[in-house]
């Protein structure tokens, strides 16, 4: 029984160091808020406003989210060097 318990321990401790790769959010992807915004948005608009409204709103989600997921991994980058700096003694 310890080594199972001794087993599964190594085991989440290697899960827990996967790269912050894994855990990436993608940004192209609609959820039903977005979706929901789009219709509304698009009322009573011809094709050609239409699409250049939703094109318009796409364009600014991805760039919100790209921007909310670059100021993580640069507060995750200090904090990793104050860590290191911590460690180190300096």
């Amino acid at each position: 029984m310890r080594k199972l318990v001794i087993a599964f321990f190594a085991f989440a401790l290697m899960v827990g160091g996967v790269s912050a790769v894994a855990y990436a959010v993608d940004c192209s992807k609609d959820n039903q808020f977005d979706r929901a915004w789009d219709w509304a948005t698009t009322i009573g608009k011809k094709d050609m406003e239409k699409n250049q409204t939703l094109i318009k709103n796409k364009a600014d989600r991805v760039a919100a989210c790209t921007k909310r997921e670059a100021d993580k991994a640069g507060k995750a980058a200090q904090k990793a060097g104050k860590d290191m700096k911590k460690k180190l003694g300096f």
